[in-house]
């Protein structure tokens, strides 16, 4: 096999350009995902000052709700100038269709809002239907966050990008736990499928706090770990709302102080994620400098000066992942032996850099496609037996330790059993 040394930097260089614009396009990412990050909280913001108001009939936040929906609105705009452009009709952009349908839920989503703050003003929508499209829009926007982590092509940025995922992940289910418990405390009394969403919510929570610390940055983790527990009052709250026991206030006083305890929490949760969006962008800025440096070597190379020329000589290179089964004689074509060398070696150091890329990203997608099988397991089991979400986690994790394997191949099992009860599988 022949190589010029014009034509082997030439698409060294080629191919370090191409890995750099990946790059770029996870930076946009990752900016966008910061963005989506901020709109969440102040929806997550709107949606605990809108169940407030609905819980106390009229009685508190009145003057809050128009504010959180003008944040809403700002936030949204910040959002919206971070998306990919939409393609031009004659040339569809290939690859990307799940993303521009993840994008077109959200949207739709969010477009319901508008009608939902006119009625929930009014007081003529229910607490539960207020609460289920508040939670819409914003797991859809939680979906297009995990569709960029699914389709991340740099380790360090796909590992960045599930520990923010899994930490917003964590903070929704919070923001749900509050919407719930304010309902609850203003009633009085938990109904029994109240206690069970409460304490379904809660061990979701820790799940994704389990995630998160698998994957996140020493900083983050750092300050994840100073943010604390729950401290002691939110603890008591919670346990009664878990056991149904009735609280010593009820009304929209008992409701104000719990829906206070856990804005504390989620506003200090927020903080954690604000650090995983610097940790985020601080990687892609990283690895795109990591890939830009070999780049230059290469470009250094090329300015040799030809007058430099010594005769042209042959490696024969073994064991390389790149060559495969072929172990044929490089030859030079003309390279000096210092050129040669600088040339097989870049392309030895991208090589396997990139094969190191390739199975790191193996396995993180095998963690995520595991976690996909999981839910998908625990939404057949909620739909044969009619368990909670809770007990389908729990059924899942008792057979898998009754069975010593992983909660993953036990998943995967019940879903390839799954089509003998009329269950299809995507």
């Amino acid at each position: 096999m022949r190589l010029a040394s014009s034509s082997a930097l030439a698409w060294l260089a080629a191919s370090r350009q191409s890995e750099i614009a990946g790059l770029q396009q996870l930076l946009q990412a990752g900016r966008l995902t910061g963005e989506i990050s901020q709109l969440i909280h102040v929806l997550q913001r709107e949606r605990g000052a809108s169940n407030i108001w609905l819980c106390s009939q009229g009685q508190l936040f009145g003057d809050e709700l128009p504010q959180r929906g003008r944040d809403v609105g700002r936030s949204l705009q910040s959002v919206l100038a971070l998306l990919p452009p939409l393609p031009a009709a004659d040339s569809p952009r290939a690859g990307n269709s799940r993303l521009f349908s993840r994008i077109a839920a959200a949207l739709c989503a969010l477009e319901a809002l508008d009608a939902l703050r006119q009625s929930v003003r009014l007081l003529a929508v229910s607490h539960a239907t207020a609460m289920s499209t508040f939670n819409n829009a914003i797991g859809q926007l939680l979906n297009l966050v995990f569709e960029m982590v699914d389709t991340a092509s740099d380790p360090g940025v796909s590992r960045a990008l599930l520990a923010m995922f899994s930490f917003m992940h964590a903070k929704e289910l919070a923001g749900q736990e509050r919407a719930i418990g304010s309902a609850g405390f203003a009633a009085g009394e938990f109904t029994p499928a109240q206690s069970q969403q409460m304490v379904a919510l809660i061990e979701a929570q820790e799940r994704c706090f389990s995630y998160f610390e698998q994957f996140a940055d020493a900083n983050s983790l750092q300050c994840w770990h100073g943010l604390g527990g729950a401290e002691g009052e939110m603890e008591r709250l919670r346990r009664i709302a878990c056991t149904g026991s009735r609280p010593d206030r009820q009304g929209a006083a008992m409701a104000l102080h719990w829906y206070q305890r856990l804005t504390r929490r989620i506003d200090g949760l927020k903080t954690v994620e604000d650090q995983l969006a610097v940790a985020l962008m601080q990687r892609c800025r990283q690895s795109i400098a990591e890939a830009g440096a070999p780049l230059s070597a290469a470009e250094l190379q090329l300015r040799v000066p030809q007058a430099q020329a010594a005769p042209a000589f042959s490696l024969v290179l073994t064991g390389e992942a790149w060559q495969g089964a072929q172990q044929a004689p490089l030859e030079a074509g003309g390279l000096t032996p210092k050129l040669g060398r600088s040339v097989l070696e870049l392309i030895q150091q991208q090589s396997k850099r990139l094969q190191d890329q390739d199975d790191q990203l193996a396995a993180m997608r095998a963690s995520i496609e595991e976690r996909k099988q999981v839910d998908r397991a625990k939404l057949l089991l909620m739909r044969l037996q009619g368990y909670s979400e809770d007990r389908a986690f729990q059924t899942l994790r008792k057979m898998a330790m009754n069975q010593n394997k992983r909660i993953g191949e036990i998943a995967a099992a019940l879903l390839a059993v799954a089509p003998a009860f009329g269950e299809e599988q995507g």
